[in-house]
């Protein structure tokens, strides 16, 4: 319930400080909450997480049907692992590599996902994201 109201403020201060959202996106987006982190695996191939250790923003790879694990992470900045997504059958998922504590699927209306949108569009304009 903190990474919601969290998420809320900040989204907030984004429309408040003029976000510029005159239109609905973000519907194919996917938020993640645990206790004060969340993890956006964006409908455009990227992904952010924003956890104790800051914020880290990178690529989201879908494994093929049938693997361990349902995706993973590469980070923007150098290329690395960030994580493993592991999805479960209850709508949770586990990231070794961010911690144990399972993410909990938000369920965000269309503002919300609009909000948290901004964080995925704002990808594209990394220097790596052409690159990877």
């Amino acid at each position: 319930m903190r990474t919601i109201l969290t998420l809320t403020f900040i989204t907030s201060l984004l429309y408040f400080t003029g976000c510029g959202c005159a239109a609905y996106s973000g519907g194919g987006d996917k938020v993640y909450a645990r206790n004060a982190d969340s993890l956006v695996l964006c409908d455009n191939g990227g992904f952010v997480a924003n956890v104790p250790t800051g914020s880290i923003e990178g690529k989201y790879i879908a494994n093929a049907p049938g693997t361990a694990a349902a995706g993973f992470g590469v980070r923007g900045d150098d290329g690395q692992l960030a994580f493993d997504f592991y999805a479960k059958p209850d709508g949770s998922a586990t990231t070794p590599q961010l911690g144990e504590t399972p993410w909990k699927l938000a369920n965000l209306d269309q503002w919300g996902l609009d909000h948290a949108d901004v964080q995925c569009q704002d990808l594209v304009t990394r220097a790596w994201w052409n690159r990877m």
